[in-house]
């Protein structure tokens, strides 16, 4: 008997189970209440983002209708459990059980320079009851440089710059492909302007071509990736690089942030004797993948710059060429998953093998770091790969913060030095190189060296003290420490 009672009993459970709850109290829940997009460029589209949908019931739920609130008039698209559509009916989720929703934008054109908020709703009725989950992205209008040549023979789509071009802002610009500067033309980037590269997008500038940014300090130019969501702000190796070819010229980058992608700037050889081939100024380059300035045999002048977080060298100067490198920061922690940097900083080389073996030399006319600071998470920051032979090694390190022991070597490239002493940077996780209040570089720069660069990275005065590296120590306001 008592076992017929049990059996009657599991029998009226699983009956239970089946059956579909039609409570007019019902409520699911939710893994989010909204969900946010940040900013998507028209017509490009958008990331998927999903949300759960949970019955914490004993039985059944019908869902009658799930749908976008906004119709088929809705920038956004969903799928849920498996089924695409504005409206979608009958859905069913077993007791105790989930499914996921999926949810996609597009913005349409709009010819607006400012981002534009669009707002949705995904509804649910169940039982004559309403809930709903809040839809919210920001899109922007932007101008869209796509491949207009193709290379047939070797089956490769660039976009072609064939006369002198301006790119401003406020309205970015979404290149998509690489970017050919033809010989002899040259491109300005200013006015706040922002330039969003697509997955293995570049920009080459081909002999006598010339790349001239000029942003502010208030609203630098950038230089980054597409994607704009929060877990992508600052990925390496979302876009390609910048390629100064042999021979291109007169590049100037002043108040410029190049970020996120596999090489910053990659140089090859001077393009002039008579100035240098490359001047950068308030300018970061940060978050690559492998390099942030591949130079060979170059010819460049740098104030106020940092190069951080990348994951083979932050500088490397091969084949030889002319630096001038002053108040300049180098500060590599960089450290992704899965990835641990073993490679220095900063590389010096003179020399490379020729097709049949053969060594050939390129030296170095000089190579010259004042007020700067060169440090990392490794024991040694610098590298020389120089020839033995090498009559000429002109490198001179003069009042800056090293993480290296080669001066026990070559006592004779340094000079008022500070060597394997924390910097004390204010938050290296966050990329952020300013000084804290007990920097050892406060103070330990040379107004010489600064003479004619009066103020730092973010215009503040050496006028009082001059401090190592780009940036000079000041207090910070606390609403900016929030």
């Amino acid at each position: 008997m008592a076992i017929a009672s049990l059996f009657f009993i599991l029998q009226l459970q699983s009956c239970r189970q089946d059956e579909a709850d039609t409570s007019p109290s019902l409520r699911l829940e939710f893994s989010v209440d909204s969900l946010l997009f940040d900013t998507v460029f028209t017509t490009v589209g958008s990331s998927t983002r999903w949300f759960k949908v949970y019955n914490n019931h004993h039985g059944r739920v019908n869902i009658s209708r799930l749908e976008l609130a906004g119709g088929s008039n809705s920038y956004f698209r969903i799928n849920a459990d498996g089924r695409s559509g504005t409206s979608i009916h009958d859905i069913e989720i077993g007791p105790r059980d989930s499914i996921f929703v999926f949810v996609e934008v597009t913005v349409d054109p709009t010819g607006e320079d400012l981002p534009l908020v669009i707002a949705d709703s995904v509804v649910f009725h169940i039982n004559n009851n309403i809930q709903d989950v809040k839809l919210v992205a920001w899109g922007q209008d932007a101008h869209f440089i796509r491949p207009n040549y193709t290379d047939t023979v070797n089956d490769v789509q660039y976009h072609i710059i064939n006369q002198d071009a301006l790119w401003t802002g406020p309205k970015p610009w979404v290149i998509y492909g690489v970017v050919v500067v033809m010989p002899e033309v040259t491109l300005r980037v200013e006015d706040a302007a922002r330039l969003h590269f697509h997955t293995h997008s570049a920009m080459i500038f081909l002999e006598g071509a010339s790349l001239q940014v000029q942003g502010s300090l208030e609203e630098p130019i950038l230089f980054q990736g597409d994607r704009m969501e929060s877990d992508y702000r600052n990925l390496p190796g979302q876009w390609g690089y910048i390629w100064l070819t042999a021979g291109s010229r007169n590049h100037r980058i002043e108040n410029a942030v190049i970020k996120n992608g596999t090489y910053g700037i990659v140089m090859d050889s001077i393009g002039s004797f008579d100035e240098p081939s490359l001047r950068l100024k308030n300018t970061i380059i940060k978050n690559m993948d492998q390099t942030g300035l591949e130079l060979s045999g170059a010819w460049v002048e740098a104030r106020n710059l940092v190069v951080a977080n990348c994951g083979v060298h932050a500088l490397t100067m091969s084949l030889g060429g002319t630096y001038d490198f002053r108040h300049v920061t180098i500060g590599n922690y960089y450290n992704l998953p899965g990835t641990i940097r073993q490679t220095p900083s900063v590389v010096f080389n003179n020399y490379y093998l020729d097709v049949n073996g053969n060594l050939q030399l390129r030296e170095f006319t000089s190579a010259y770091f004042g007020n700067s600071i060169i440090y990392g998470s490794l024991q040694e920051e610098v590298l020389f790969d120089i020839y033995p032979s090498a009559a000429n090694q002109p490198f001179h390190f003069d009042h800056s913060l090293m993480r290296s022991t080669l001066h026990n070597q070559h006592a004779d490239m340094f000079s008022n030095s500070i060597f394997n002493t924390q910097p004390r940077f204010r938050e290296i996780r966050e990329n952020d190189y300013r000084l804290l209040e007990n920097s050892p570089v406060i103070g330990k720069g040379s107004p010489e060296i600064a003479k004619d660069i009066l103020l730092d990275i973010l215009g503040n005065s050496r006028a009082q003290r001059v401090d190592m590296g780009a940036y000079q120590y000041y207090e910070i306001e606390e609403e900016e420490q929030e």
